[in-house]
């Protein structure tokens, strides 16, 4: 049992195993707090809060360690986290909390989503990009498809009726590019900026809902798919909003309601939209002439192209099964 002195405002308190901790402008409630605790780690939560918040921290970590182990799904190695039926390559720790919840409540589409988004992560070559996108969609409420791409929004204005009777839009900022419902948009990577803390600047850009509302660059806000593959920066801002990336696919024009609240995408699981199935199939054995979309698997240690390439058709046909239901 702890021994407790205090003298003027000063309190020192004696343990059992000869350490002492002291503190100092100690009020009397405070002081009436410390002696009639029950425990040591009361005694420290109480004189030294930073050590009480110190020890629920560990303790916190010791139960996601303990956690990750205890997972059918991921694997500790080290300070790391891999999901090995993936790629070896490490996790970010957002993803692991999140993998860990859905195996805890046994929700499949989850786990689903989560492998298909960390296979299309996978074959992104920039290690920071593979870090924070988890982090990013999650800060702006931006939704994964159940196929592992994520749905995004961009404004554009209107540009022309084309020959075939088909709207086409424009960038507000060039007024050169040609976008289409239904067709990728695409620049080379290696023309796109791939510096993490720059934040307009070359690319193909994306972001949150809020970014429609607001009116920026166009008049027309587009819902768009985009393989997290092909993001090639992710500004690390709390409130900026906006990624880069090398192609998107706009799926339809963002609708508002009476509130000028952007109505969610309605087929948010990503299966009911044909579009990815056509991407992935195109983008993997498609040739120049058939697509300018490509999905390329980079030469990156931990990464099997084998495997990638057949969890992708995988992903592809999956998307076909599923909508067949």
């Amino acid at each position: 049992m702890q021994k407790v002195i205090k003298v003027d405002g000063k309190v020192i308190t004696l343990f059992e195993d000869g350490t002492y901790c002291e503190k100092d402008n100690v009020s009397d409630e405070l002081f009436k707090q410390i002696v009639e605790a029950e425990s040591e780690e009361e005694v420290f939560a109480l004189m030294c809060p930073e050590h009480g918040q110190r020890m629920k921290e560990y303790e916190s970590v010791q139960e996601f360690m303990g956690d990750i182990k205890d997972s059918q799904l991921l694997t500790l190695k080290g300070e790391s986290v891999y999901w090995e039926d993936v790629s070896q390559l490490s996790m970010p720790i957002e993803l692991v909390r999140a993998v860990l919840d859905a195996e805890a409540k046994h929700d499949e589409v989850r786990i689903d989503t989560y492998r298909n988004f960390w296979t299309l992560m996978s074959l992104n070559p920039d290690e920071r990009c593979r870090k924070n996108l988890f982090w990013f969609l999650n800060k702006n409420g931006l939704v994964i498809s159940r196929c592992g791409f994520f749905v995004a929004y961009r404004n554009a204005d209107f540009k022309e009726i084309d020959e075939n009777g088909v709207e086409v839009y424009t960038d507000a900022h060039t007024h050169k590019m040609s976008i289409r419902i239904g067709e990728v948009v695409t620049m080379p990577r290696e023309n796109c900026d791939p510096v993490q803390e720059n934040t307009c600047s070359r690319g193909l850009h994306l972001g949150a809902k809020w970014w429609l509302q607001k009116g920026y660059y166009g008049n027309q806000g587009l819902v768009c798919l985009c393989n997290p593959a092909d993001v090639v920066a992710v500004p690390p801002l709390d409130n900026y909003g906006k990624l880069r990336t090398c192609a998107y696919l706009p799926i339809e024009k963002a609708e508002f309601d009476d509130n000028g609240q952007v109505i969610p995408f309605k087929q948010h699981d990503g299966f009911d939209c044909g579009y990815v199935t056509k991407v992935i199939y195109e983008g993997l054995m498609g040739t120049e002439e058939d697509s300018s979309y490509r999905i390329e698997i980079p030469e990156v240690p931990g990464i099997s192209k084998q495997n990638i390439s057949d969890k992708l058709l995988d992903i592809a046909m999956k998307c076909i099964t599923e909508r067949q239901v």
